[in-house]
């Protein structure tokens, strides 16, 4: 059994400077170089596949899938004699009611959610989620950037 080099599904790992967000300085260059691997469309981005609005557009949607998918085990209580009240469940039913906008804008019949699912929330590559998908590997790039599109339109980032 051959075993793989340490780095993502036996990749190396492979590293650029952060970026700079819209030339704020949000980001300085002492962070050091981030390693592009972590998720697909990081990765995507860096190789020029798709654009800031898709990017933004799909960490928009990581983002509410995480709050949304957060459990019981998580749940704040409220400390004795304290004035502070449980946001969290307000949180979730927020983050679920933005996933199902996003889903309802994009369309859940066709590709387009479901290949959003894949890469952008359960990180699968394009090619494995084509192969899941039942579609030519060539066709889902542009699956999912016509997906990506109409996600940055919703968010109205495009």
């Amino acid at each position: 059994m051959m075993t793989k080099t340490i780095g993502y599904d036996g990749n190396p790992p492979e590293f650029r400077e952060a970026r700079d967000l819209a030339g704020k300085g949000k980001r300085k260059s002492e962070l050091g170089p981030q390693n592009i691997r972590v998720d697909r469309i990081e990765w995507l981005l860096s190789h020029k596949r798709i654009d800031v609005a898709q990017h933004s557009a799909g960490r928009k949607l990581q983002h509410d899938s995480e709050l949304a998918q957060i459990g019981s085990y998580a749940m704040l209580t409220d400390v004795k004699g304290g004035s502070g009240t449980n946001r969290l469940p307000d949180l979730k039913c927020d983050a679920i009611a933005r996933v199902n906008a996003a889903r309802a804008h994009v369309g859940s019949g066709g590709v387009g959610w479901r290949i959003l699912e894949l890469v952008v929330i359960e990180n699968v590559s394009l090619e494995k989620a084509a192969a899941m998908m039942r579609i030519h590997s060539r066709g889902a790039l542009p699956a999912l950037l016509g997906a990506l599109d109409a996600l940055a339109a919703h968010y109205r980032l495009a």
